[in-house]
């Protein structure tokens, strides 16, 4: 993936920056979401010069750095537009694609039994389970065209809304018998 664009560690924020400032994208943003929700962000403190460093563009990668669970690790969501002033924890990692792969593709690829386990075959294991920007660097996936991403991508957001479709009809049965 190394070729496909560049890495960049987040930022560490101290409790004194937390609650107040400017936007920014922690791990409970990604745990769960193969796309981030804007609008669950938490607010920390950052210097102007951070917020350009720490940028976040449409269509940069986000991946879980730091994890207590080894299937926490490098689960990776998407960053669905671009986010003015706003940053992200030291606990991820940005993959910010110079190659021109199709968003709806990016937002699944990575979460692919082929990717996650390269990653969780080298996260490293102290407190929590690890992974450096060289795990994802040497991860290998097969690119297909822009339009055959473009259609794979459409194919599993079509399938991510029948099964939302599902389950809240389920939900709403649910509610009824009771």
């Amino acid at each position: 993936m190394g070729e496909l664009g560049s890495l960049k560690n987040g930022m560490n924020f101290s409790k004194e920056a937390m609650g107040h400032g400017f936007p920014f994208i922690n791990l409970q943003n990604i745990f769960g979401n193969n796309v981030i929700d804007v609008n669950k962000l938490e607010l920390a403190d950052a210097t102007e010069k951070q917020l350009l460093e720490y940028s976040l563009l449409k269509g940069d990668v986000l991946f879980v750095r730091s994890s207590v669970k080894l299937e926490g690790v490098g689960e990776a969501a998407l960053v669905p537009e671009t986010l003015e002033n706003t940053t992200y924890s030291g606990f991820i990692i940005r993959f910010r694609d110079e190659y021109g792969l199709n968003n709806d593709f990016k937002k699944y690829i990575f979460g692919t039994q082929k990717v996650r386990n390269q990653i969780m075959a080298q996260a490293t294991n102290s407190a929590n389970k690890n992974i450096s920007q060289g795990v994802l660097e040497n991860l290998t996936f097969e690119v297909p065209s822009f339009d055959e991403q473009a259609k794979i991508g459409e194919h599993f957001s079509n399938l991510d809304h029948l099964i939302t479709l599902h389950q809240r009809q389920h939900k709403l049965h649910l509610n009824m018998l009771l």
